[in-house]
C-alpha cells in the first residue's frame, strides 16, 4: 500500500475519532481499539495509537483555546464583584470595563496554553464571587430584585460588552491578513 493511500485513510481515522468525546478517547478499551484497527486494518497498531494521541492533544488545545476566549469575561466579573464589595458599585463597574476591554484586545492576539492552566479557574471563582457581591449588597440595604438585577447585568453584560469590544480586535487582524496575502501575491509576480 503506498504512503499517500495510507496518509489518506489516517486522516480519515483521524476525522472520524474527532467526534468522540475526549474521555471516550482517553479511556478507550482494547476491545474498542480492535473495532477501530478492523475498520482502518492498513494502519498497525503503533500507527493507530499516533492517530488517537494526536486527536486527543488536538481536542485538548482545541478545548483551552475555547477557554482562553471566555477568561476575559470571567476574570472582568471578578474583578467588578471584588471591587464593588470593598468599594462602589460604580468603582466596579468601572474597573470591570477597564479589565474587560484590556483583556479582550490581548486574548484576540496572544495565546499561552501553561497561562490558561491557571487562570482557567477563574471561571470557578465567578460564581462564589456573585455571591459574594450579593451578600454585601444585600447587607448594605439593597432589595432583592435590585441585586438580581445587577448580577444578571454583570453576568450578560460582559457577554455583550466583550462582543462589541472584540470587533476593533477582529477588523485590525483582518485588514492584516489581507495586506499580508497581496504582499504575498506581490512577491509571486
Amino acid at each position: 500500500m503506498d504512503k499517500t493511500h495510507k496518509l489518506a485513510k489516517a486522516k480519515e481515522l483521524a476525522a472520524q475519532l474527532f467526534d468522540l468525546k475526549l474521555v471516550e478517547l482517553d479511556k478507550m478499551d482494547e476491545s474498542a481499539a480492535q473495532e477501530w484497527l478492523a475498520r482502518f486494518s492498513m494502519l498497525t497498531r503503533q500507527e493507530f495509537e499516533d492517530v488517537r494521541r494526536q486527536v486527543i492533544e488536538a481536542k485538548i488545545s482545541q478545548q483551552s483555546q475555547i477557554g482562553w476566549q471566555s477568561l476575559p469575561h470571567d476574570l472582568s466579573v471578578l474583578v467588578f464583584c471584588l471591587v464593588s464589595m470593598f468599594g462602589s458599585l460604580k468603582t466596579g463597574a468601572i474597573y470591570g470595563i477597564a479589565v474587560l476591554a484590556m483583556l479582550v484586545s490581548l486574548t484576540q492576539v496572544y495565546y499561552n496554553q501553561s497561562l490558561y492552566k491557571i487562570l482557567g479557574h477563574a471561571s470557578w471563582l465567578t460564581y462564589p464571587a456573585y455571591a459574594g457581591l450579593g451578600y454585601v449588597l444585600f447587607q448594605r440595604g439593597l432589595p432583592w430584585w435590585q441585586i438580581a438585577l445587577i448580577i444578571a447585568c454583570a453576568w450578560g453584560g460582559t457577554f455583550v460588552l466583550q462582543a462589541i469590544l472584540a470587533i476593533p480586535t477582529q477588523m485590525f487582524l483582518r485588514a492584516r491578513a489581507q495586506s499580508n496575502k497581496v504582499e504575498k501575491e506581490m512577491r509571486k509576480k
